[in-house]
């Protein structure tokens, strides 16, 4: 999979709402092993101003010489700081003083969001900068029946990332979405709490999952390929897989959506015996592309003493032995399992364990 990088962007530090800097606490003993170039981002609270420039420029000095002495191959800093539109001054003047004071041989990045455009600020925000990263996702929070476009537009992302491109004085890249999030909504449909790579509890009137379809990410992908803007340096993947984060892509379909391969499931049942005689029903998704279970797997056996559905599927008798049914919309990742049932049977026909579409 890092095949697929050039480089890793990753979050050092970031502000809390009394504007203190908070160490990340990366992994610097993986990153200094990839041997790939490194960029620190420093995620700066857009709902309040900015720490100064004197300690924000303190903690980038402290970034560089903790990175470089830990080996990563740190080649720049990124400023992510999603600050109104009317604030776009004040953050020029702040990157203009953190761009004398970089350490040498560090570029100063920035993330940009697309309700910048137009802004006459905006200009002199990108001259005081070596690159951008152009956010397309995630922009407004997601209102109730807004649809998957509460998370990503593939449409709308396309006519940022086209007007941009008039604009920006330097390289940068785009920024696409690689993950989903659980959302919770009041009674007026506005979201007011939302869950992504760590599990929290949502005390909410309703909640709701949003995904991003890779294959509408793909198909973006593909015209950018086709269209290329001049200045477009590259693509940055948020966020990257990770075994515990249920919501972003799988590695085999992230691999897929850059490649440019054909997206879609594989689901295929195994049967694993135990040595009790029970046998654990094992649903599998062999694609490339994560998805829901399609509606049911049925399971040829004879003279079942019993059997019964795990979590997330329901045990229905059928003519040939029993049926396990999704009662939820859970996505399985491309390249994994999920164990939905046991039975505890006479014999069990494993070369009639089959998916029913």
């Amino acid at each position: 999979m890092r095949g697929d990088f050039s480089g890793w962007r990753v979050l050092a530090a970031e502000s809390t709402t009394r504007g203190d800097l908070i160490d990340a606490s990366p992994r610097l003993d993986l990153l200094a092993r990839s041997g790939k170039p490194v960029v620190a981002v420093l995620r700066l609270n857009g709902s309040r101003p900015p720490p100064s420039a004197d300690i924000v420029a303190h903690r980038i000095d402290e970034i560089g010489a903790a990175w470089r002495a830990a080996g990563v191959p740190l080649a720049g800093i990124e400023i992510d700081h999603d600050c109104a539109t009317a604030q776009l001054e004040a953050y020029a003047d702040l990157l203009a003083q953190l761009r004398t004071r970089l350490p040498v041989g560090l570029t100063l990045s920035i993330t940009a969001l697309p309700t910048w455009i137009g802004a006459p600020a905006l200009t002199r925000v990108l001259g005081r900068v070596d690159a951008s990263v152009l956010q397309v996702h995630a922009i407004a929070a997601p209102r109730a029946g807004a649809g998957e476009t509460g998370l990503f537009d593939a449409a709308q992302a396309q006519r940022w990332i086209d007007a941009y491109a008039r604009i920006a004085p330097a390289p940068f890249r785009v920024a696409l979405p690689a993950y989903g999030l659980r959302v919770g909504y009041d009674d007026e449909g506005t979201a007011v709490a939302v869950e992504g790579e760590m599990p929290r509890a949502i005390e909410a009137q309703r909640t709701r999952e949003l995904r991003v379809d890779p294959r509408t990410v793909s198909t973006l992908l593909r015209k950018l390929e086709r269209a290329r803007p001049p200045l477009l340096a590259g693509i940055v993947w948020f966020r990257l897989p990770g075994e515990d984060d249920r919501r972003a892509w799988s590695t085999t379909t992230l691999h897929a959506v850059i490649a440019g391969a054909d997206l879609k499931p594989g689901f295929g049942v195994r049967v694993q015996t135990a040595s009790d005689g029970a046998a654990d029903i094992v649903l599998g998704n062999r694609g490339t592309f994560d998805a829901p279970p399609s509606a049911s797997v049925e399971i040829a056996a004879n003279a079942c003493a019993a059997a019964d559905a795990l979590a997330g599927f329901r045990i229905e008798k059928s003519a040939a032995g029993w049926r396990f049914f999704p009662t939820t919309d859970t996505i399985l990742r491309a390249g994994h399992e999920w164990r939905i049932g046991w039975m505890r049977c006479a014999s069990i026909d494993r070369e009639s364990v089959n998916e029913s579409p």
